[in-house]
């Protein structure tokens, strides 16, 4: 059974903040990467966090090194238009996502 991770990823000084996500060099191979990621279930949910335009990530994975090494592989982590600042492990007690191991 999977483990869940919880992320937290920010923007850089690399995000233009004058133009929308989906205008942003790099988008098209970053956002077919992260629908990879999403297709095959080891990402189950992720979303802007509206004050601070961080993203959540909820990830089911076998480790926080798997995490790591697959997140480090998103092209705008590796064009530093993103980076990942916080990542642990969760136990969730309540709406945990499908495949994750019980609390």
């Amino acid at each position: 059974m999977k483990k869940t991770f919880v992320a937290l990823v920010k923007r850089t000084e690399a995000w233009d903040h004058s133009r929308e996500a989906h205008e942003q060099d790099g988008f098209a191979d970053h956002a077919a990467y992260m629908g990879g990621l999403e297709a095959e279930g080891f990402i189950a949910m992720a979303g802007l966090l509206q004050e601070t335009s961080d993203v959540l990530f909820i990830f089911l994975a076998d480790s926080e090194d798997e995490v790591r090494a697959r997140l480090a592989e998103d092209p705008w982590q590796k064009d530093g238009h993103a980076r990942l600042v916080r990542l642990e492990e969760a136990h969730f007690r309540i709406g945990a996502p499908a495949g994750a191991a019980p609390g």
